[in-house]
């Protein structure tokens, strides 16, 4: 590790201990997966000591450990999109059918939204909120003032309860 120490600079240790929390923070702010959270903060840090960093005041050091966040986050995903596989053309081909049916999927989803309205109000408001706004289980969690597994036992159950439930209606 090459580290360039300026004249009045802060050291790794402090600098860390000063704006790990705030790296931390931002990473989840926009979105990272808590599976790369504790990966890409070692690595905002290390990207940075491992440069020429001079450290002008706290606020530009957290503005600039924050690009360097964002950059390797954004990096990781355009990695991550790359490496996603492509669903089997034959098995693509007959999840297909079997949601078509002739009808472009009409019938599906006419069957989905009568079995979304027959659910529980609770399950019902927590699997749209996932689906529909695309919260993430903490948000639904606070909204709905649930814990995080109460939502995600609710949102499993939910998502069985319903594909039971449209595989009944359409007689598959």
């Amino acid at each position: 590790m090459k580290l360039v120490r300026q004249q009045g600079a802060v050291s790794p240790e402090v600098l860390i201990a000063t704006h790990q929390g705030s790296v931390r923070g931002f990473l989840r702010f926009l979105g990272c997966p808590a599976s790369q959270l504790d990966d890409l903060v070692q690595d905002t840090f290390l990207m940075v000591l491992d440069s020429p960093f001079e450290q002008r005041s706290s606020a530009a050091t957290a503005a600039y450990l924050r690009m360097v966040a964002r950059n390797l986050l954004l990096k990781s995903l355009a990695k991550q999109y790359r490496q996603q596989e492509v669903m089997d053309a034959e098995a693509a081909e007959e999840a297909w059918s079997g949601f078509d049916r002739g009808d472009a999927g009409r019938g599906y989803l006419s069957a989905l939204r009568e079995c979304l309205r027959e659910a529980r109000p609770r399950m019902r408001d927590a699997i749209e909120l996932r689906y529909r706004d695309g919260l993430e289980r903490t948000a639904i969690a606070i909204r709905l003032g649930l814990s995080e597994s109460g939502v995600k036992s609710i949102l499993v159950r939910g998502v069985a309860s319903l594909r039971s439930c449209v595989e009944r209606r359409l007689g598959a």
